[in-house]
Formats: C-alpha cells, sequence, structure tokens
C-alpha cells in the first residue's frame, strides 16, 4: 500500500517493492504538487487517486527502479543487449551515431524528462549543423537524417519496450521529418549492356563471371561476395543465395540477409551454368598450381589469398573497369536495377521480380516501373509505324 508524506507545497508518495537480494527494501517514490487553485478536499482526493495509478505503474513494471538514468548511460546498455540482434553494418553505424551526435546532443539528459520537443530539436539542429567534409560544414541530406533518427527511435523504443520509460517520445506521428526524394535508380541501356558484355571477354574469368551473375540474379554485392560453390544446384540451374559479406573495422565476415525474403533461390540461363562450371574448372586449377592460394570456405569469389572477397573491392573493381573503358561513372547496384527493369520491360510479372530480387514487399519493387512506361512509349511508337501514312486499299481496311 502507497504511503503519503507532505514535503513543502509537494507530496511524496512512496510504494513498498518488496527486498532485493540483500534484504534491503526496495521504495519506489514519486512526487506530486497540487495546483494552487486546489481545495484540501480536492488535493485529497487527487492524491488518493495519484497514489493508486503510481502502485499499478509499479505492479505492471512501467516505473523504472532507477529513473534518474541518462540518456548516454542507457546507450551502453542498449548497444550490448542489441548486439546479437543488430546486424554488423546496422551496430558500427549505430555506435558511430551515437558517439558523434545522439551523446553530444541528448547524452545529458535523464530517459524520463526527455520530450518530442528534444526529438525535434534534436531533428532541426541536425539539418542546421550538417558535417564537417573537406574542412567545411554541409548540410546533412533528408536520407541521413532519418537514419540518424531511427538509431534514435531505437534506442528509445527499446527503453519503452523494456518498462524503463512510459511512452516513447520519438514515435514519428508526433515529429516533423524531413522529406525524401525517391532516389534516382540508375540503369545501363541496351547498348551500355552490350558494351559491357563484350568488353568483360577481355577481364579475367572471376570478373566476367561475377558480373554475368549480377545481371542474372539481381543479386547485392555483398550476396555475391559470399556465394559458395554449394549454393550452386547444377541439375536445376538455379542458385541459393542465403548469405552476405559485410566488412567494418576491417573485419570481413558473413552475416545472413537483412530481411528473411533476401533468404531465396534463383533460377539462372543455361549459358550462365556453363560460364560457371568454366570457372570453377579454372579456379580449381589455380590453386593447384598455387603453394599459397587456398580456398578453405569454398567461396565462388575469394582475394589473392583464396579467402573472403571484401564488397568494397568489388565496388573499387567495377569502377576502375568502367574508367578504363569510358562507360559512365555508374554505381555497382545499377547492374541490379538493370537485371530488374530488362525483366519488367519484358512482361516478367512484378511479383516475380520482387521474389528474385528478395524484396519484403512490391511497393519496394515499384522503383523499377519505369521500364514498362519505355515500353509503353516504344508499343506506341510501334502503332505509329503501322498505322501511319499507310496506302489506301490495304487489305486490313477493304472491309471498312
Amino acid at each position: 500500500m502507497a504511503t503519503i508524506r507532505k514535503r513543502g507545497t509537494s507530496y511524496q508518495i512512496r510504494v513498498s517493492c518488496g527486498a532485493d537480494v540483500n534484504g534491503k527494501k526496495i521504495i519506489e517514490s514519486m512526487t506530486w504538487k497540487p495546483e494552487p487553485n486546489m481545495t484540501p478536499k480536492q488535493i485529497e482526493k487527487e492524491l488518493q487517486r495519484q497514489s493508486v495509478l503510481f502502485e499499478e505503474k509499479i505492479k505492471k513494471g512501467t516505473v523504472k527502479k532507477d529513473n534518474k538514468i541518462k540518456l548516454h548511460e542507457f546507450c551502453t546498455t542498449y548497444l550490448e543487449m542489441q548486439k546479437k540482434k543488430l546486424s554488423p553494418v546496422t551496430y558500427y553505424q549505430y555506435e558511430k551515431i551515437i558517439d558523434n551526435y545522439i551523446i553530444p546532443s541528448l547524452g545529458h539528459l535523464k530517459l524520463k524528462d526527455i520530450t518530442p520537443m528534444h526529438i525535434q530539436k534534436f531533428i532541426y539542429n541536425l539539418s542546421e549543423e550538417g558535417i564537417r567534409r573537406n574542412g567545411k560544414y554541409q548540410p546533412l541530406s533528408p536520407k541521413s537524417i532519418r537514419t540518424y533518427y531511427s538509431a534514435l527511435q531505437s534506442i528509445l523504443r527499446f527503453a519503452y519496450r523494456m518498462r524503463i520509460i512510459e511512452y516513447n517520445p520519438a514515435t514519428a506521428q508526433n515529429l516533423d521529418l524531413p522529406k525524401t526524394t525517391s532516389p534516382h535508380t540508375e540503369v545501363f541501356d541496351e547498348k551500355q549492356i552490350q558494351k559491357v558484355l563484350t568488353l568483360l571477354e577481355k577481364e579475367p574469368i572471376m570478373w566476367k563471371t561475377l558480373i554475368h551473375l549480377a545481371l542474372c540474379t539481381g543479386c547485392r554485392r555483398g550476396e555475391l561476395a559470399a556465394l559458395q560453390w554449394e549454393d550452386i544446384l547444377w541439375k536445376e540451374n538455379k542458385i541459393k543465395i542465403t548469405k552476405s559479406i559485410y566488412k567494418t573495422k576491417g573485419e570481413i565476415g558473413i552475416k545472413l540477409p537483412k530481411t528473411k525474403s533476401s533468404i531465396r533461390t534463383v533460377s539462372v540461363p543455361a549459358y550462365l551454368m556453363d560460364l560457371l562450371k568454366q570457372y570453377k574448372s579454372y579456379q580449381s586449377s589455380q590453386i593447384l598450381c598455387s603453394s599459397t592460394k587456398s580456398n578453405p570456405e569454398n567461396m565462388l569469389f575469394t582475394n589473392q589469398k583464396g579467402t573472403y572477397i571484401s564488397p568494397e573491392v568489388i565496388y573499387q573493381w567495377f569502377q576502375s573497369f568502367l574508367n578504363r573503358n569510358g562507360l559512365p561513372k555508374i554505381k555497382f547496384h545499377a547492374l541490379r536495377h538493370t537485371s530488374a527493369t530488362i525483366l519488367l520491360a519484358n512482361g516478367t510479372n512484378i511479383k516475380t521480380v520482387s521474389s528474385r530480387l528478395g524484396h519484403t514487399n512490391l511497393t519496394t519493387t515499384n522503383r523499377y516501373v519505369h521500364a514498362l512506361n519505355d515500353a509503353d512509349v516504344s508499343a506506341a511508337a510501334l502503332l505509329g509505324n503501322k498505322f501511319e501514312n499507310t496506302k489506301e486499299g490495304q487489305e486490313w481496311d477493304k472491309a471498312l
């Protein structure tokens, strides 16, 4: 049962919560201050109401035993407890955001005192201050601001779920977030693809195989880097995509894809299976002829030592390839976009394309629907060529 004591113009409500492992009583308390115009009877009635509410919160576990904890202290707890849940890349990203942005701005505040206004000011400050690049401050993009906000929201959501705070002040519906524009989807056009494929014939077979795989499967570079030979289903002409390579703080390793839908099996054309057989034979011969190179993990693609290839190395090689051959600078991810666009433009339904790419929902795949618009324009041109300036008396209009 709650006990109430008056302290100056305020009242302290105390609730006993048993004892700790050492037998010491655990007491939770809160302070309530009546409005100046309240009568003694109103004060007494409200005190009873507040004490009952406080007891209920204690029973439900929504009142933290130490409500003086500050955000910077809780961030350490958050990272420790979420390390296994977050992907290594997300963990490293959140760690940097916490150290460089969240703690300097809000770390001094007690968790219980953080309000939506604090979160909104944090968002506004990110928009105004920006980050330092090449000796100058540049404003953060709306996408970056939303990423930093997401890290803060994740921390406070965790505090709420652990019943350390009574509500999450970082709920998006309470805040004004910068609007983001839909990213431009880079793709290779038909002429560029033909040029890329022709030029690949002069490149080492490992890189030739990797680029063909990217175009035929739409895989991300981390997924390509993680492929092992046991992922190739030779008889079915299919490839299993079940993992991804990551690199953070100079360390490289394998992780599960970011979503369950990213774990998938993709059919590939027969020519690609033939290319994979040629490449496997080549890789085996190179290992046999080398005293230093090996492939203990049975990876498709390796570095010069025969171990995991970094996604960053794939990106660097691709940029060098484009530069050497006078092709426009475009991200490696454009190969994934190109694969999806070609499929859509040639009649593959959007659900199939979404499944091949490992998207969680069709909304993500909709960014490629512009390919259908291009196809529609081509269809209109075809009709124009058929019907414009037709000569009188053609077979199909004689019956009119």
